[in-house]
């Protein structure tokens, strides 16, 4: 085949059915031709370069319960580099999964949190070349365009091997390069957007995609008003109200009969946050009621774990705990950032909150987060440059010693929370199939 019949085939646009199978009477598509002509030797493409495909039978949903009629759905997720971009698109295929076995592939990177979360779940992944640009200026910038080429490759080459029936980006770069090929390929695309301020990659490609989840009304004025814009909440994985709390002290080491405040700081952990509690560590420790389960980030765990180590029977310290779940049912309040995902989780879990916004989120979205929080009573904020060990001693203080205001809070938080947000979308992302 020559150089121009096979660029021929693969840059035009020819409509892509959700999954292609050999038969007779129906046009050959160009990119399953591509597939054979990769995956044949010479002469076997020759026998098949007139073989006909047809679209299989449609994927049809219940729309009154939500369920599959027929047909198997496949779905590609991509995004990633934060827990925030990735733990929702593990909800959404935990959902797909547990309702209609559903086969899931991820595209993301080798740089970002997916490739350590990822290898252990029963999910498909595929690693694409694409990175971020620095906040810096930095020569690795120079590289972005070849990276964004390379990777929009990649995932044209994923997505012609996998055949998915929906491409969902969750933000982050690495759903860019995804989200483009599905476009190129005629897949039908879908958006799920955690925060108040949207991230560059769904600004740019919201009003391009054929569904686009919000999770705050105040975000639709960053797109167009169209059919197809949700707002359907934060999908939070499985398991985050079940589990068991007397287990999962258990698994940290942490004592029965004691108020357990959960400080962390997301996938990376904030620096800014351990720091503070450092400092007041030792009047911390001076509230018997109190002990701390602490997720440092990789980057402080050695200088928090020497220092805390002669009150190590009430301090459990940690670089990275996966087990979220477990550690919000462990705890009775937490002290973090308020990244969307994180808030997600802990109004499901129905946990008060001492929420310190990182002051360098796009737009100020996590001081919009934490005030919505605090408004509704479901949380104290203290700002980054108001967060001294003093006032943190305070408020901390308070809350040990008034089980009823932490109550309150919680049922606060509860009220906040949407639990069936990872359902909604789905069943829209069904409908949208159909």
């Amino acid at each position: 085949m020559s150089t121009r019949r096979w660029w021929r085939i693969c840059c035009r646009r020819p409509a892509f059915p959700c999954r292609l199978s050999v038969t007779a009477g129906q046009p050959c598509s160009r990119i399953s031709l591509l597939w054979e002509y990769c995956s044949t030797s010479r002469s076997r493409r020759r026998k098949k370069a007139n073989c006909t495909l047809q679209s299989p039978t449609p994927i049809a949903v219940d729309e009154s319960r939500g369920k599959w009629k027929s047909g198997t759905p496949r779905v590609v997720i991509a995004g990633g580099g934060t827990g925030g971009h990735l733990y929702p698109g593990i909800a959404l295929a935990q959902e797909f999964q547990q309702r209609f076995d559903a086969k899931v592939m991820f595209i993301g990177t080798a740089y970002g949190i997916e490739n350590r979360v990822l290898p252990g779940l029963p999910f498909a992944f595929k690693k694409i070349w694409m990175r971020g640009l620095q906040r810096k200026m930095s020569p690795a910038n120079l590289l972005f365009p070849l990276r964004l080429v390379v990777s929009l490759a990649q995932s044209l080459w994923h997505l012609a091997r996998f055949r998915p029936n929906v491409v969902i980006g969750t933000g982050g770069y690495a759903s860019a390069p995804a989200l483009l090929a599905a476009k190129a390929l005629r897949i039908r695309t879908v958006i799920q957007e955690q925060n108040s301020y949207p991230g560059l990659v769904n600004r740019l490609l919201g009003n391009r995609v054929d569904q686009l989840h919000l999770t705050y009304e105040a975000s639709r004025r960053y797109f167009a008003e169209r059919p197809g814009v949700y707002v359907s909440g934060n999908p939070v994985r499985r398991g985050f109200q079940k589990a068991d709390r007397s287990q999962a002290r258990k698994k940290f080491g942490l004592r029965d009969g004691l108020v357990t405040l959960f400080v962390f700081g997301g996938s990376q952990g904030a620096h800014a946050i351990n720091h503070a509690v450092l400092q007041a560590i030792q009047e911390l420790m001076k509230l018997e009621k109190l002990q701390l389960l602490w997720a440092t980030g990789p980057n402080d765990f050695p200088l928090v774990r020497d220092k805390t180590a002669s009150a190590a029977s009430r301090v459990s310290v940690h670089p990275f705990i996966e087990d979220m779940a477990s550690a919000y049912a462990a705890s009775d309040m937490v002290l973090c950032r308020a990244g969307a995902t994180t808030l997600a989780e802990i109004t499901v879990c129905g946990l008060p909150a001492i929420l310190v916004p990182y002051p360098f989120a796009t737009a100020g979205h996590q001081d919009f987060n934490a005030r919505a929080m605090a408004e509704h009573g479901a949380a104290v904020v203290i700002p980054e440059n108001e967060l001294t060990p003093e006032t943190l001693i305070a408020v901390v203080a308070e809350l040990v010693s008034q089980p009823e205001k932490r109550a309150r809070m919680a049922e606060a938080a509860l009220k906040l929370a949407r639990p069936n947000a990872a359902g909604e979308i789905v069943t829209r992302v069904m409908e949208l199939l159909n």
